[in-house]
């Protein structure tokens, strides 16, 4: 997988601005950002590139959008994973909306949460579960999610890895 930026240069010609190999980093990580607006309408005169040594926040910034990569493991390489530790997880990337503990001792799965943010999310390759307090519902590469400021959560029960595509974009809370 690679992440390509286009743009204008100075010249006014658009080209490739940025060129990542992003596997490299899947080595280590499961979430990589790829891009980062923190307004709208976008500021495309800014020549930086907005993700470049970033760290992760969980939701973009009031008036902007965040796009990112996420990558679950296949369910043999999934650590069992505590309410305790999910808790300290969220405080660790800002997360604006931090289940509480007697929530995730309940819940379906430790991953249960929700932004205050509208996400379009693609499943690009593998296979994973799509939780919410409802219905769940087992998306396939190539299927699409529309979440809406409501508890969510994922979980692959494969034997293969699951890579998601997502925009998060700032909204009213739900």
């Amino acid at each position: 997988m690679k992440r390509y930026v286009m743009g204008n240069r100075e010249d006014g010609l658009a080209d490739i601005l940025f060129e990542d190999e992003l596997e490299p980093h899947f080595a280590e990580n499961r979430i990589r950002e790829l891009w980062l607006n923190t307004e709208t309408p976008a500021d495309q005169a800014n020549p930086a590139d907005p993700v470049a040594d970033q760290k992760m926040f969980h939701e973009p910034p009031d008036g902007g959008a965040v796009f990112r990569l996420l990558v679950f493991p296949p369910k043999q390489h999934t650590p069992d994973i505590s309410p305790e530790q999910m808790i300290e997880m969220h405080k660790s990337i800002h997360s604006v909306h931090i289940p509480s503990i007697e929530y995730l001792r309940t819940a379906k799965h430790p991953t249960m949460h929700k932004t205050d943010t509208l996400n379009y999310f693609v499943l690009t390759e593998g296979e994973i579960w799509s939780l919410s307090e409802g219905k769940d519902v087992l998306l396939k590469a190539g299927d699409v999610m529309i979440q809406r400021g409501c508890m969510h959560g994922w979980r692959n029960d494969s034997d293969k890895r699951a890579v998601l595509a997502a925009v998060l974009i700032d909204a009213d809370p739900a």
